[in-house]
């Protein structure tokens, strides 16, 4: 991975490579849920709404804290602010690791949002900040696809390792793990906080993309809050799911989630690929497309078979790919000055689905299971729901605005 900002394109930029790593982690806290549910909610001893809180945290707080962010990313650059709430998520980290209190646990799972939510939006800045060229984009979308590597942790090495050790030494070592990343950002992402220079060229074509696109940029808003809803079941509820369905332990939900997250890696390595040949619009639009009917498939028949669903969670899941196109897509219609707060907004759609759908599932699980059906009658629904804020999101994708050919600086 090289620099998309030193005046050496041949040199390395370890500020990258160190949000990268940052960003593994942060994948791993976003996903660690789902394998470990179980322990989770005999440990702290969780009502069916109490976990939707507890899973719902994370988001609720990541997708609050992008706004005031990206105004910090505007003002201040990306290293300090990033560091200073990974140094939160640190500490939050180890509390979640030892205490026994219920309310704490949620409080502690809130904090570790706030510590990962400047992670990948801070590495968009600092990519996409000299441009949405292809090599930028490529450089995003690769840096994404390692980071999906944190979800592969967080799924057979978790529950191997908490079958051996149980959950808690996992978390401690965990917050080990984003110590190391918060002194990797402090020590290699750059202070400056100025893009490199653009030609004449380059600045009038992005002043008519901004000036034509910028009315469109609202239609890119509900297509983020939609990807990511489907992770839901990657993140939190999937678990839950082949457990109450299926029946499967925590080894075999941490096999499941195995699947599914080296199934989102390789289709995440296969975005820097498809860029090359399409554009990342319709990229995104097929994939969007393909999340809506995986959501009708599974909400049609949640318990026909294993396997499916398992496939289906996959391409539930893969949607949130998408995300760094849909990101870089906007960038051709922002200015430089203002791409911290634009990115936010964006970024905070993406985690507010993820929030708001596991908080929605926890409230429809209490009223489905007080009204005493089935479990694959619940998850019926839960599917459903998944279903619709993709279609709406897939429906409104289709008039947002298209990236302007931009010529490569690689």
């Amino acid at each position: 991975m090289t620099s998309t900002s030193s005046s050496s394109s041949s040199s390395t930029d370890y500020g990258l490579w160190a949000l990268t790593f940052s960003y593994v982690l942060s994948q791993f806290f976003r996903s660690y849920i789902a394998v470990i549910s179980s322990q989770l909610i005999d440990s702290f001893h969780f009502s069916p709404q109490m976990f939707g809180w507890f899973a719902g945290a994370f988001f609720l707080v990541f997708s609050l804290a992008q706004l005031p962010i990206g105004m910090l990313f505007d003002r201040y650059g990306v290293r300090l602010p990033t560091a200073a709430l990974m140094g939160i998520g640190t500490v939050s980290a180890v509390l979640l690791s030892v205490t026994s209190s219920a309310p704490l646990a949620i409080f502690a799972q809130a904090g570790i949002g706030i510590g990962c939510a400047p992670i990948f939006i801070g590495l968009l800045n600092h990519v996409l900040r000299t441009g949405h060229g292809h090599r930028n984009v490529r450089a995003v979308t690769t840096a994404s696809a390692i980071g999906m590597a944190g979800a592969l942790l967080a799924a057979f090495p978790l529950s191997r390792a908490t079958a051996s050790f149980g959950w808690r030494p996992v978390m401690a070592t965990a917050a080990v793990a984003i110590l190391c990343a918060t002194v990797g950002v402090l020590c290699f992402v750059r202070r400056s906080n100025e893009p490199a220079p653009a030609t004449k060229a380059v600045e009038s074509q992005q002043a008519r993309a901004s000036a034509s696109g910028s009315t469109r940029f609202w239609t890119l808003m509900p297509a983020c809050l939609a990807l990511s809803v489907g992770s839901t079941f990657r993140t939190s509820w999937g678990g839950p799911y082949l457990a109450d369905v299926f029946g499967f332990d925590v080894i075999a939900r941490g096999n499941a989630m195995t699947v599914t997250s080296i199934v989102a890696i390789a289709a995440s390595f296969c975005v820097p690929v498809a860029v090359r040949y399409w554009a990342p619009k319709a990229i995104s639009s097929a994939w969007l497309v393909l999340g809506v009917v995986a959501a009708l498939l599974l909400a049609a028949s949640p318990g026909g078979s294993a396997v499916l669903s398992v496939a289906l969670i996959c391409v539930l899941f893969s949607v949130g790919s998408i995300h760094p196109l849909v990101m870089s897509q906007a960038r051709a219609i922002i200015p430089p000055h203002r791409l911290g707060l634009s990115l936010g907004l964006l970024n905070s759609m993406v985690f507010l689905g993820i929030a708001l759908t596991s908080s929605c599932f926890g409230w429809i699980t209490e009223h489905v299971r007080a009204a005493g059906l089935t479990n694959p009658a619940l998850y019926s629904r839960l599917f459903l729901f998944t279903a619709v804020p993709l279609a709406v999101g897939t429906a409104i994708y289709r008039f947002s605005p298209t990236a302007p050919a931009h010529q490569d600086d690689a």
